[in-house]
């Protein structure tokens, strides 16, 4: 039996496990071998998340701080005791199996890291070419806008509607518009 004690236990030791095994009280012998008791008091685990470094400390973690996980949303929870059942999957390995699991996992780690290399680089050659055509655009639109500029003030100077066109690139429609 394992029980989890979510209090301190007044007559256990100050201790966060302890294994009780049975007695057979008239010939003082322990009753079975194969029967005992472990009791988990949950406030003598003080480690962090951080500091969990194996699949038993971080059951245990969540287990003390389930008041937490009651008040997350239902998929919060879900995500957390799926997050446990894989770390108990991996926990549970064979020595074969977990490096099999590991070389699995390096692989698709590696796969990822290029392919966001690859993205972070077609980004970048995206934004460089963007910027090279927004700027031509813009150069464009700017000589265009200036282009008119010049040509309201020759025609309201009277200049000729062929000079405006030499010296501006419109079109006489262009410059009869303005």
């Amino acid at each position: 039996m394992i029980a989890f004690l979510n209090f301190h236990l007044k007559d256990m030791a100050e201790e966060f496990r302890t294994d009780v095994a049975l007695m057979d009280m008239q010939h003082k012998t322990l009753f079975s071998d194969k029967m005992r008791m472990i009791f988990l008091q949950l406030p003598y685990f003080t480690k962090e998340i951080d500091e969990c470094n194996n699949i038993f400390e971080r059951i245990i973690y969540v287990l003390k701080h389930m008041d937490i996980l009651q008040r997350m949303p239902f998929l919060a929870q879900d995500a957390v005791f799926k997050r446990l059942s894989e770390i108990a999957e991996v926990g549970s390995m064979t020595k074969e199996e977990r490096r099999q699991y590991d070389e699995s996992l390096k692989h698709y780690r590696d796969t990822i890291a290029v392919m966001q290399g690859q993205y972070l680089e077609g980004m970048e050659k995206g934004m460089e070419k963007g910027r090279a055509e927004g700027m031509e655009i813009g150069m464009e639109k700017g000589i265009a806008t200036a282009n008119r500029a010049n040509a309201r003030r020759m025609k309201a100077d009277s200049m000729s509607t062929e000079l405006i066109m030499k010296y501006c690139g419109l079109t006489r429609q262009e410059v009869e518009e303005l």
